[in-house]
């Protein structure tokens, strides 16, 4: 009965490690190195844009490891926020998140093996602390109401921010190519009337920043 129940154990852990590896999306950097399930990433650098906005970003992908596409999305948790706010780009529209809490992106297709910049960063406005954790799902339609679901669970990391006046690499130097204006749902918008809006810059090296702009 022992040597059963080893034999057992042994293949419902071979199956929970082929499972995880084996799950279409994963966490990666730039280059498309894969990042582990479990995973704690420490941020301490910040970045300065032109309008003296701090900003943390966690230069994180997403990467389809199949041939074909997938609907995908995250479940974020954000434990702790001492000030400023949360956002991400991931999979398609900006979202930003000015209060702790367990938050559903929407979700938006990944096309076969390609390695998507999530866009995620915190914004501290004074020194302070940060920590999210994100995981990756998949979706699944119904085919009769059209609606898309949530469908499998898939790796999770955790996003640790700590701010002080340490670390700075600024984009001051760096020409504005373009400024576009987003409503808190994510929706673009050419002419941002009152209330508050993400405002996102992009510059000359390709790189993009993003920041809430009230309007009155």
């Amino acid at each position: 009965m022992k040597k059963l129940f080893t034999l057992f154990w042994g293949l419902i852990t071979t199956l929970g490690i082929q499972a995880q590896t084996t799950f279409p999306v994963q966490f990666a950097d730039r280059d498309g190195n894969l990042i582990e399930d479990g995973t704690t990433i420490n941020f301490t650098e910040y970045e300065m844009d032109v309008f003296g906005t701090i900003q943390m970003p966690t230069n994180l992908f997403v990467k389809n490891q199949t041939t074909e596409e997938v609907q995908i999305g995250g479940i974020y948790t954000i434990q702790t926020l001492d000030n400023g706010f949360f956002q991400t780009c991931f999979p398609e529209n900006c979202v930003a998140q000015e209060k702790t809490g367990t938050f559903e992106t929407q979700s938006g297709p990944l096309a076969s093996e390609e390695l998507k910049n999530m866009q995620t960063e915190w914004s501290p406005v004074e020194e302070g602390r940060c920590v999210v954790t994100y995981q990756l799902v998949t979706y699944k339609q119904n085919a009769l109401a059209q609606e898309w679901s949530i469908d499998q669970y898939g790796p999770t990391i955790t996003l640790d921010f700590n701010f002080s006046m340490t670390g700075l690499r600024t984009t001051a130097a760096n020409k504005v190519v373009s400024v576009t204006y987003y409503d808190l749902t994510g929706q673009k918008t050419n002419h941002p009337k009152h209330g508050v809006y993400l405002q996102k810059t992009v510059y000359q090296d390709g790189s993009s920043k993003t920041r809430k702009k009230s309007f009155r």
